[in-house]
């Protein structure tokens, strides 16, 4: 800046203060007497939390390209919103606004021409007749996006708390929309776990700063989230495109349309169709639009899938799993790997889709049992212990209608009791019609394995599934578990599904722990099975058979602390 007035000042923002409460705006423009309007106007409207801003005068082009602030699109983060003026537009400001607008809730005060030549993003105002009337106008939607940004997307259980309140208080019902990304993965990505972490993040705050500013945002999966409005046009208008606008991007968007929500019994009926709209979605969209960069990586995933098994390039680590009464190993639960010879090493989360869409799963899911079976035969060999090893199964699977005879074959060519495999399942495998599939579990849980019911809570239909399903057990998600030391609520919720499992006569297991709070909380309020690093990571199985032969029973007693 040249010069400030003094509504400028007193409007200054301290941007190495982190923790202020204000809303911290980006004001630009080449004219000092417009910052100078604006820092006035700015002055005189009360907002809540207050307004504090930084003013920035560029007098050309050159400027704008050079400015420090300019220079780094990660600089954005320091603001919560901008508010530009142009009155004329080369092409170093256009490619700035159109990386701002990607960025943050612009209102952008332009003449009609330049308005044309700019994103649809911005919030508009007529610069030959800007009066403060209408600026004060455009603010109020500005400032319910901004609380909006300023807050993550709420939990399963804040959104359904709030969704019942809002339901309760609508006379004409509620609109629905489910939104889910998919990561555009990057041959040369390096760290994929943390990157996929820092994908979520930046997906999430997109998705807040695009969405109706009256919307009641929330996360039911991390990569899937559910918006509500009272206007079904705010929904209808294309707020989030499904293209990435440039190919730093590193996600594809789809969503449902809007849903009409009569009532709030109407709920998970409502989630299943659009969960179900996503996945037509997904197939029409992944059928016409190809990016170079998803190509590459998919190719190169889906070749290498159908090698991978033939090359054994494909690993199991075992989580051991305790007796949360007295510390003793009981039990492991086989995690499936994938060493890549140029991604390294990649987790389920990233290559199980993947196998879906090929067509391989099956195979890979029998390679999977078939090694879990050998590794307990190992462990009994060298170790003389008999405990139980989990296995996860998908939905296709299950309904293979000879999926339950390969099982029970298998078991006994290898001399593995049934009581000692366990085969854990997702709520979303659960959720399809699979008349088959029940068959299958009736005749392996009879034969003496154990069904259990993996990520318990997480999917739209918990309780039936106690009641349909022939489960011997659950198991809570890590997203359930972790809060519970300091979270009371979070603490009754799990301490509830404890309860109910327990007069259902079905097995608990715990995964996720990983504090000494968080154990002793899990171990009072009843908890049967412990998983989870405060006892011990993912193991090799000869790192588990030398844990074993050490005795895990004295590592109980004495926790670690993941180093991960």
């Amino acid at each position: 800046m040249e010069r400030s007035s003094t509504a400028r000042k007193r409007l200054a923002l301290d941007l190495a203060d982190k923790q202020t409460t204000s809303l911290r705006l980006l004001v630009v423009s080449t004219s000092e007497r417009q910052l100078d309007t604006i820092a006035v106007w700015l002055e005189h409207y009360t907002a809540a939390p207050p307004i504090s801003a930084e003013f920035i005068h560029l007098d050309s082009g050159h400027r704008w390209r050079r400015h420090h602030c300019l220079q780094n699109i990660a600089d954005f983060n320091q603001w919560h919103a901008a508010i530009v003026v142009v009155d004329d537009l080369c092409d170093t400001r256009r490619n700035w606004l159109h990386r701002l607008q990607s960025n943050l809730p612009t209102i952008l005060i332009s003449t009609p021409l330049h308005s044309r030549l700019l994103p649809q993003a911005f919030q508009r105002l007529p610069l030959s007749d800007i009066t403060r009337s209408r600026f004060f106008n455009s603010l109020k939607p500005l400032q319910l996006s901004l609380r909006q940004d300023l807050e993550p997307p709420l939990n399963r259980d804040d959104f359904f708390a709030a969704l019942h309140r809002r339901c309760e208080s609508s006379q004409n019902g509620l609109y629905l929309q489910v939104v889910q990304s998919r990561w555009l993965r990057s041959p040369a990505s390096g760290d994929l776990w943390q990157q996929q972490q820092t994908i979520h993040q930046e997906f999430e705050r997109t998705v807040r700063l695009r969405a109706p500013a009256n919307a009641l945002i929330g996360r039911l999966l991390d990569d899937q989230l559910v918006i509500i409005s009272d206007d079904y046009y705010d929904l209808q208008r294309d707020w989030l495109p499904h293209q990435p606008e440039d190919d730093a991007r590193p996600w594809v968007v789809y969503h449902s349309s809007p849903l009409h929500l009569k009532n709030f019994p109407a709920l998970s009926a409502t989630l299943q169709e659009g969960v179900q709209q996503i996945a037509r979605e997904r197939l029409q969209q992944e059928a016409s639009f190809h990016w170079q960069e998803q190509e590459v990586y998919s190719l190169n995933l889906f070749e290498g899938l159908c090698q991978a098994l033939q090359k054994e390039e494909f690993f199991l680590q075992y989580q051991p799993q305790f007796d949360s009464r007295n510390g003793q190993w009981i039990g492991a639960e086989a995690l499936i790997r994938w060493r890549h010879p140029s991604l390294g090493v990649i987790p389920p989360t990233v290559f199980i889709r993947e196998a879906e869409a090929a067509g391989l799963i099956r195979a890979l899911g029998r390679w999977t049992l078939q090694q879990t079976v050998r590794a307990w035969q190992a462990l009994y060999e060298r170790t003389g212990e008999r405990i139980r090893l989990a296995v996860n199964v998908s939905f296709p699977e299950i309904a293979d209608p000879w999926y339950a005879d390969q099982v029970l074959e298998l078991l006994t060519q290898s001399g593995m009791p049934p009581r000692y495999l366990e085969l854990e399942l997702t709520e979303t495998a659960m959720m399809h019609d699979a008349s088959v599939s029940l068959l299958n579990l009736r005749r392996l849980k009879n034969a003496g394995l154990h069904i259990v019911l993996d990520d318990f809570g997480t999917g739209f239909s918990s309780l039936a599934h106690l009641s349909e399903l022939p489960l011997t057990g659950i198991k809570l998600d890590r997203s359930f578990v972790a809060p519970v030391p300091d979270n009371q609520q979070q603490l009754q919720i799990v301490t509830s599904m404890l309860e109910l499992a327990q007069r259902l006569g079905l097995e608990t297991t715990a995964e996720g722990v990983e504090s000494p709070a968080c154990l002793e909380v899990i171990r009072r309020s009843g908890c049967d099975r412990i998983q989870g690093y405060i006892y011990s990571q993912p193991l090799s199985l000869d790192e588990l058979t030398t844990q074993a032969i050490a005795g895990f029973g004295v590592q109980a007693d004495f926790p670690q602390h993941s180093l991960f």
